[in-house]
Order: structure tokens, then sequence, then C-alpha cells
């Protein structure tokens, strides 16, 4: 009685949320950016999957996007992605077999609740009648799939649970945020197979979400896209093969934004400055022009390097290109990411692809895959303190075997291929399908080594402690969060 009764609440705000989320969303970004235009490209084959992502931007999350669209292209199925819209940065790229569905909507940028609303309408008056639905960042769209699509699988890969991501510097978010909370426990109940982009993800997931039977969840690590660079002439090389740089270099490879904490380099560096320590600090990232959070941090940055007086050893390179990030980071000696409780975390994934040690904050998704003394360093918390003792050390230590060495490297890039390449990670998309409709046959990807999705149940439930939730934005300096 108590069940029906707690159901009868969650679908009255659900359904009062399709109606109003949408068009408040649009209304409150109309007023700081205009509409974007529709494109679409034609493509079909045999099984018919549709890829809903909101927010097309140059981060972990848009790449595995990439990853999805351009495997199942490859394995000769029809796929339609559906997106609110799509960064400059690919307009160049080519999606050749996709029919891709860029709404001409430009909703508040992170209100993915309202971003897969909307294109949850946009499927429900198509055309489209998908076999499998690929959906991330929100449920809101699922019940509509399901009533639209009875017969479509949906799987969800969830890079972090919303109503923990959704910015806490407003009390309307916080609102937001658990009215959300309440709902999406209940849509992700009709989800088929649900992925986790790492343990520290799921962990969270858990708690925000206990009552999800845990066999329909698995941790896969979403993909690196190595497999281009593999097979590419410009093989990855040690230090010790390639010129010498005249100090020791850094490279932060992040984007602009308040949560990275970026801050905390420049305070680093301005510390090893004062102490006679000669280094350089390339900061490099996308800097999104359409988000005033990103580009209001960015110049604090800057403004930043002037006031700590490092200019002088550190160089900005905002938005670099794929070709132009890997050859930073052949050129750097180390590689820095400083966000703490990061999801999951690209960058140190790249960095061991390229044979780079990297230092992290021991939190999120970066405790999982980098390995201490072997393949990096791992600070306490993110403090600029902390962080110019971890620079020292890389300084001081004259070589990482598993990372210099071509002998120790191999065992490494064995690790990298199997749990986090492309390939891998497909094939567990493969796997999930092919379980969700039985007895489907799937081509296997032709990965030498894939490892198997680890199944929730193994996880332990987070203490209450353990709960991360983005803490609040601290002074506009630009030494801290940037509201």
């Amino acid at each position: 009685m108590f069940s029906e009764l707690k159901r009868f609440p969650v679908l009255v705000l659900y359904t009062c949320a399709l109606f109003f989320s949408v068009p408040l969303s649009l209304f409150v970004w109309f007023v700081r950016r205009e509409l974007i235009k529709e494109t679409s490209v034609a493509g079909e084959a045999e099984m018919h999957v549709v890829i809903v992502h909101p927010e097309q931007w140059n981060g972990g999350s848009d790449r595995c996007t990439v990853a999805l669209i351009r495997h199942f292209v490859s394995q000769g199925h029809r796929v339609t992605w559906l997106t609110t819209m799509i960064d400059e940065y690919w307009k160049d790229h080519e999606f050749e077999g996709v029919e891709i569905r860029e709404v001409g909507l430009k909703l508040h940028p992170g209100d993915w609740w309202s971003q897969n609303v909307a294109l949850g309408w946009h499927m429900v008056f198509s055309n489209l009648n998908p076999d499998v639905a690929i959906i991330d960042h929100s449920a809101s769209c699922v019940p509509m799939i399901k009533w639209r699509f009875p017969e479509c699988k949906i799987l969800f890969y969830c890079h972090f649970p919303q109503q923990l991501v959704t910015p806490s510097r407003l009390f309307l978010y916080r609102w937001y945020a658990k009215l959300i909370g309440l709902v999406e426990e209940e849509l992700f109940g009709h989800i088929d197979q649900i992925f986790v982009n790492s343990h520290f993800t799921a962990s969270q997931f858990i708690k925000v979400m206990p009552n999800i039977e845990k066999n329909k969840v698995r941790v896969v690590y979403p993909p690196c896209d190595i497999d281009a660079i593999v097979t590419s002439s410009d093989m990855p090389v040690s230090r010790q093969k390639r010129a010498q740089n005249a100090v020791y270099t850094f490279l932060s490879m992040n984007r602009f934004w308040p949560e990275k904490r970026l801050d905390i380099i420049l305070e680093a560096a301005a510390i090893l400055k004062r102490k006679g320590y000669p280094l350089h600090v390339q900061l490099a990232g996308s800097v999104m022009p359409h988000i005033p959070e990103s580009r209001i941090y960015y110049e604090l940055l800057q403004k930043m390097t002037e006031d700590l007086d490092v200019t002088d050893v550190v160089t900005f390179i905002p938005s670099p290109t794929d070709k132009a990030k890997f050859q930073l980071y052949k050129q750097c000696d180390s590689a820095l990411y400083t966000p703490p409780n990061e999801h999951f975390g690209i960058v140190p994934i790249e960095a061991l692809d390229q044979r780079r040690p990297v230092i992290v904050c021991d939190s999120g998704g970066p405790a999982e895959t980098v390995l201490e003394n072997i393949t990096g360093t791992k600070i306490a918390k993110p403090c600029g303190e902390l962080l110019a003792e971890a620079m020292l050390h890389h300084m001081n230590k004259l070589e990482w075997p598993e990372l210099d060495t071509d002998e120790g490297y191999a065992k490494q890039r064995r690790r990298l291929e199997a749990e986090f390449s492309t390939r891998g990670f497909c094939g567990n998309i493969d796997r999930a399908i092919a379980e969700m409709f039985g007895d489907l046959e799937i081509q296997p990807s032709s990965s030498p080594v894939v490892t198997q999705p680890t199944p929730m149940a193994a996880i332990p439930t987070p203490t209450q402690t353990e709960i991360y939730m983005k803490p609040q934005n601290m002074a506009t300096n630009g030494r801290r969060r940037v509201g």
C-alpha cells in the first residue's frame, strides 16, 4: 500500500516535468544564447540503434558517444544519433553512415533532464523504429521510449548520477536535483541494462538508486580512443628516446572548468618557483565559449598567473586539436590531472597510452586507474602544497620503468588494451545487447584481450560519509571555485 502511495507523487512529478521542464530550460537559455541549426545525414542497415546523447561537447562522455557510433556503423547496423547540440569541434569530423538529428533547441547547458525529455518527444513523434536505444546523462526519456517502442531494449551508460552532478551553487538547483532524485530511481527501474563508468560511480549509484536490481548494472570503463593511435605511424615514444626538455615540463590536459581545480597547479608552480626549481607548466584544454563559467574561469586563471608571478613558467593552450594534444603529451615529462572525485577521468589513460607518468587526486576514477609509483602519483586532496611536493618527486625521479622501458611498458600496454580500449568497451556493449535480446547474433569485437564487466553485486554499498556531493563554491578570487 505504501509503495503504491509513493509511486503516485512520482508519477505526478514526472508528468509535470514532461510538459514544463523543456519550456523552462528553453526560456532560461534563450535569454543567454540563440537557437541552433538542425542537421541530418542518412544511413540504414539491419539492427536499428538510436543513441540519445544531449550536448556533444569534447569531453570523455562525448568521445564515448563517438566510439559507440563508429562501432555500430562498422558492425553494419543502422545508427541514429539524437542530440540537442554539437560543438564546433566536431563539425569537421566525418560521421559516415549515421543519421544525425540535432534537435533545433538550445536548452540550458547541463540540464540533461530537460534535454533528454526534448529528445524523447522527438522520438515519440518521429518515424524511427529502434531495436536498441543507448542513453546517457538522464533517464527522463525512458518511459516515453518504452511507451512508443515497447519492443525496444534500453541500455543506459551512467557517467555519474545527475542529481549529484547538478551544481549546488543555487538553492533552485538543489531543489531541482532532489526532485530529479525522487523520479529517476523509478525511471531506472525500466531500463534493461545499466553500465557505470567506474567503481567510484558505482558506489554513488548504489546510494542514490538503492532499489535498482543489481544484476542489471555493470562497471565498464569508458574507452580511450587508443585504437587509432596504435595503428598510426606516430607511435607513443619513451621520454628516454626523445629530445630532452631544457626544464622539466608538466602538462595539464583538462577543460577549463572551476571543478577541475586547475588553480592548485598555479599555486604549486608558484611554490616551486619561489624555491628555485626550474619548470614549465602547460595548461591545455577546451574553453567552452557558449558557457560563461568556462570563459570566466579561463580568464581568472590567467589573472591568477599574474598575481602569483608565474607568467614566465605557465603557458595556456586553449582548445588544442587531437593532433596537437598528443604532440603535447609527447613533449611533456609528466601529466597533471587535478579534479577531486572525478567520475572516471580519461586523461590518466591518455597519459598511460603516451608513456607519461601522471599526478592525480586519490579519489574517484583516477584512484582506480593510476598505479602508485608505477604509472603515477596520487595526492590526498586538491592542495597546492601537496601537488608541489608530488611535482618535485617527479622532477627528481630519474626513471619510471613500466613507462620508460619497452619491456616494462609492454605490460602496461596489455592492461591498457584490455581495460580501456575502444575494442574492449564495444565488446562489452555487444555482449550486453546480445544478453538483452537472448538469441540475437552480435559480431564480437576483434579485441585480443577483453575484460568482463564487473557486476554491481560485487561492489559494497558505501557508507553515508562516502557519498560525494559537489562542494559549495567558494569565493571567485581566481584561486577557488567560481559560481
